[in-house]
């Protein structure tokens, strides 16, 4: 998909907090993972984000914003909040290093069912990586 940047006044800003848990049967355990769902406009463009933390922003605010056009507005990687000069996304190293340990154990294991899952997986972080390192290059502009 093509990454488009658009900039321009925070309006409708809400965020919310997800929580997911599993459990585990045979182990006996719960693990809980919370996630911030972050939707605002920017102009008439609607913008969504999903981010393991919640980012400093209010209506008003001037940002840009990298992502990528979906049919209903736009699914934000990098939002940088020009008003105090943050920005808000995944590190492109953080995603690459993990694209690399599941590519490798992926690799290693393809005899095994889980290469066929962790391989393809690791692949799709690569593709992830890289679409997040020309966002950052786009925000650099």
């Amino acid at each position: 998909m093509a990454l488009i940047r658009f900039s321009g006044p925070v309006s409708n800003f809400r965020e919310e907090t997800r929580v997911k848990s599993t459990q585990t049967s045979n182990l006996g355990y719960t693990q809980v993972k919370t996630e911030k769902e972050i939707n605002f406009r920017v102009g008439t463009r609607p913008v969504s984000m999903k981010m393991p933390k919640g980012i400093e922003l209010t209506d008003g605010d001037e940002v840009t914003v990298v992502g990528s056009d979906t049919g209903g507005g736009v699914k934000a990687i990098l939002v940088r909040n020009d008003t105090i000069g943050i920005i808000y996304g995944l590190s492109t190293g953080v995603v690459l290093a993990w694209a690399v340990v599941l590519t490798l154990i992926g690799i290693a294991t393809l005899g095994m069912f889980i290469g066929i899952i962790l391989a393809p997986m690791g692949l799709f972080l690569f593709y992830k990586g890289f679409q997040l390192k020309a966002a950052h290059k786009m925000m650099a502009a």
